[in-house]
């Protein structure tokens, strides 16, 4: 790093930490206006749900890929690349006529908004000193949480008062400064170490699977909750709020979870169902009619499985102190 080796809170950080606030909020000022564009298109329900699952399929297909793109790669061009291009389908809402081309750009939005983030949090790890590493993590997250929030509760609602067209120029605003902070990000040249074109390094961790199921599950049922209209629509934002600052523990439980050098894997893991379960939460949210109802259940469902089943995997299988 070129600045200070000391310490964590260095420009580099900072800039990669605000880079991926401006991210997330770029993507979810959109994503949960988008079901109300499909309709205004003509789209029925069934090619909405699959747009958004073909986004949810985008985010998770390209997992295997990112160790290699990583290591064959300049991590820096991977993120910046990858943020430009899903940039790019998200401006693109603004010429699409047809059900086929909002699939194909939620796919492949999905893509490579999935390449963006685990591109993020592997430089995030890189530039941070090995043991100041876990902080780091928990910084990051929290900053793209807080993005997700500011984004989904702060940006969204816009949709209401102007034009979908100025708000996807907004959200455009959003993707062109994260890019200015990851452009001013250094980022050591580290050699490849060869790795193959599939692998579930820096996508999957197979011993967080149970706590990546759970977190799922409460995201899923946050995610109906947003849904709401007044008086209940503070539920969703509060349990929104909740989610974003115990994503700091959550990824400290992913973590010891994790191996040597699987640290970025467990951050991917925990983005990953987090990201699923909001998504196809505000989906269902969409189609269900008593969302409080089945939200309320499945955050329950996730809160005792936390208390009886998680944490008792997680005392018996972490392998970090």
């Amino acid at each position: 790093m070129k600045e200070s080796t000391h310490k964590l809170m260095t420009l580099d950080f900072w800039r990669i930490c605000i880079s991926n606030f401006l991210l997330y909020s770029a993507v979810w000022t959109l994503l949960p206006i988008l079901p109300a564009q499909c309709y205004l298109m003509g789209m029925n329900t069934q090619e909405m749900v699959t747009s958004f699952l073909l986004f949810v399929s985008g985010m998770i297909g390209v997992g295997p890929l990112h160790a290699f793109l990583g290591d064959v790669f300049k991590r820096k061009n991977v993120l910046m690349l990858s943020t430009l291009a899903t940039a790019l389908c998200f401006g693109g809402w603004l010429m699409v006529t047809e059900s086929w081309q909002v699939m194909l750009l939620m796919l492949l939005a999905g893509v490579f908004f999935g390449i963006a983030t685990t591109a993020g949090i592997t430089i995030g790890i890189d530039i941070t000193l090995s043991n100041r590493r876990g902080m780091g993590n928990r910084m990051y997250a929290f900053s793209g949480a807080v993005g997700l929030l500011i984004g989904l509760r702060c940006l969204s609602p816009f949709y209401l008062m102007i034009d979908f067209s100025s708000l996807v120029i907004f959200s455009l605003v959003l993707f062109f400064l994260s890019l200015v902070f990851e452009a001013g990000v250094y980022v050591a040249f580290r050699a490849p170490v060869g790795v193959g074109l599939f692998n579930i390094d820096r996508f999957f961790l197979p011993l967080a699977w149970v706590p990546a199921v759970n977190v799922c599950l409460l995201s899923f049922g946050i995610g109906m909750l947003l849904n709401l209209l007044p008086p209940y629509a503070w539920v969703g934002t509060l349990l929104l709020v909740v989610l974003t600052f115990v994503t700091a523990p959550l990824t400290k439980l992913f973590v010891k979870l994790s191996h040597h050098c699987q640290r970025g894997t467990a951050n991917t893991t925990l983005q990953l169902a987090t990201q699923t379960g909001l998504i196809l939460g505000v989906m269902e949210g969409e189609r269900i009619v008593n969302n409080l109802l089945f939200g309320c259940i499945t955050i329950l469902l996730a809160v005792l499985m936390f208390g009886t089943v998680t944490w008792s995997y997680f005392k018996q299988k972490r392998v970090r102190p």
